[in-house]
């Protein structure tokens, strides 16, 4: 017959353990705490907005279809953007010794749907540095991408500013995450040590696993039954000794 494990077994073995897992999870939050505090290095993120219109040769202006080739160049405005043709004039400007793959590594680019306005953020350890680079990359943009495709109509919405609020670490997160982590690793180790503590705990494990018959127990005393014996014990050895030496 298989062993079957109650909800007040595994209570009681979490309650025997729970020193293990407090001390296991304190530890989880002193590594958390330690990397993210000491270790990982705060990024910072600073954004600007970018329209470009494609130039249309018909005479009643801008049409449905005008804006949706617009949005679908979205796509290409990306690579360009993060190609060396921008980035390496962008390191000319900024006089920074990033190569074209560490600043492309830096830009992130994204869209609404159907909307012909991209933003343009840029990640970087100094905040400041993020608002510059991403600013020269717009302005290079702005400058050159007429030179590379048919478009004259780029106009920065909003210029990049230093945000000093970094967006990595998060370090509440990863706090709750190394309290959680310790936590669990420490009940994993509680049932993992239960699991393999072979004692004897009481007679259903001998007549039910064992199939063997109970003989006879041995109850364990208690710390005041234990010492009510002394205390009986010890008349009782005064009186021996009066008795000897009359």
């Amino acid at each position: 017959m298989e062993e079957e494990i109650s909800l007040s077994e595994l209570f009681a073995t979490l309650k025997k353990r729970l020193s293990m897992i407090i001390s296991l999870g304190l530890i989880g939050l002193i590594v958390a705490a330690g990397f993210t505090f000491f270790i990982a290095t705060p990024q910072y993120n600073a954004t600007t907005q970018i329209l470009v219109n494609r130039t249309t040769e018909s005479a009643e202006g801008m049409q449905l279809t005008d804006i949706n080739t617009n949005v679908q160049m979205i796509n290409t405005y990306k690579d360009i953007i993060k190609g060396p043709v921008i980035l390496n004039e962008v390191r000319e400007n900024l006089g920074t010794n990033l190569t074209t793959t560490d600043l492309s590594e830096k830009i992130e680019i994204t869209t609404e749907e159907n909307s012909q306005v991209f933003s343009l953020s840029v990640s970087d350890d100094n905040p400041y540095e993020a608002a510059n680079i991403a600013n020269s990359v717009a302005g290079t943009f702005q400058n050159e991408i007429g030179n590379i495709m048919n478009v004259e109509n780029v106009t920065i919405i909003s210029n990049a500013v230093p945000n000093t609020n970094q967006i990595s670490p998060n370090n509440l997160l990863n706090l709750v995450f190394g309290v959680l982590i310790g936590s669990i690793l420490g009940i994993c180790v509680a049932f993992l040590l239960e699991f393999m503590d072979k004692s004897v705990r009481d007679e259903q494990f001998i007549t039910e696993t064992l199939g063997w018959s109970v003989l006879g127990s041995v109850s364990e005393m208690t710390v005041d039954e234990l010492e009510a014996k002394i205390e009986t014990k010890k008349p009782e050895l005064n009186s021996r000794r009066t008795k000897s030496r009359i």
